[in-house]
């Protein structure tokens, strides 16, 4: 059981880093009183629930240089719009950690997540092969977002990933990713620092 789960979560990190198409599916988590999993916003319709953000995020919130990137105010609120500005903010500072080649905020803002930690181990490996992509090629779109009883959120997002290309050091660029999309479902609760990306899990 937790090696299919460890499978599932290098096939997702595959595909949100330009590797091998993952294939078969992830079981959602169990809730439990000690890691958090993902459950659904009960009140929203696709038309009210639904919100967006690009890839393009601003420099002062962008991560690299070993510094940790700066939270938006809108994604420090303790409620479920704050949960979902910090998922939208959280998901393109992972597409800003492979722009960056610099893991520093995704370990930041995350605990206990294997997914994090495995995107964080990419970008490391980029730093230390002199690679980077040539822009953060990740834009999204909240789907859903419910509380959960021990007080986070369940929140589902469909990342869409755009076409980009590794860069090597000296200016050589690989071939081109190919663009794709991937539906992702976080477990993210409040900590004593603020909201923490938990878990995540792909589910199509």
């Amino acid at each position: 059981m937790q090696s299919t789960r460890g499978a599932a979560i290098l096939a997702a990190v595959a595909v949100l880093t330009g590797g091998l198409a993952a294939c078969g599916d992830d079981s959602e988590p169990q809730e439990s009183t000690t890691t958090a999993s993902p459950i659904d916003r009960s009140t929203d319709s696709p038309s009210s629930s639904e919100s967006s953000s690009s890839s393009g995020s601003e420099t002062s919130s962008a991560s690299g240089e070993g510094k940790v990137a700066k939270l938006p105010e809108e994604a420090q609120a303790k409620t479920k719009e704050g949960a979902i500005a910090f998922n939208e903010w959280y998901l393109t500072q992972v597409g800003e950690s492979l722009k960056t080649a610099d893991s520093t905020t995704v370990r930041a803002y995350s605990s206990d997540c294997a997914f994090c930690d495995e995107i964080a181990k990419t970008a490391d490996q980029f730093a230390k092969d002199g690679i980077t992509a040539d822009k953060n090629p990740y834009s999204l779109q909240v789907q859903s977002a419910k509380a959960r009883t021990d007080s986070g959120y369940r929140v589902e997002v469909l990342l869409n990933i755009s076409e980009y290309r590794k860069v090597a050091s000296d200016g050589r660029r690989g071939p081109a990713v190919k663009p794709s999309s991937i539906t992702l479902v976080t477990n993210t609760k409040q900590s004593a620092e603020g909201w923490r990306i938990h878990e995540v899990v792909r589910t199509k």
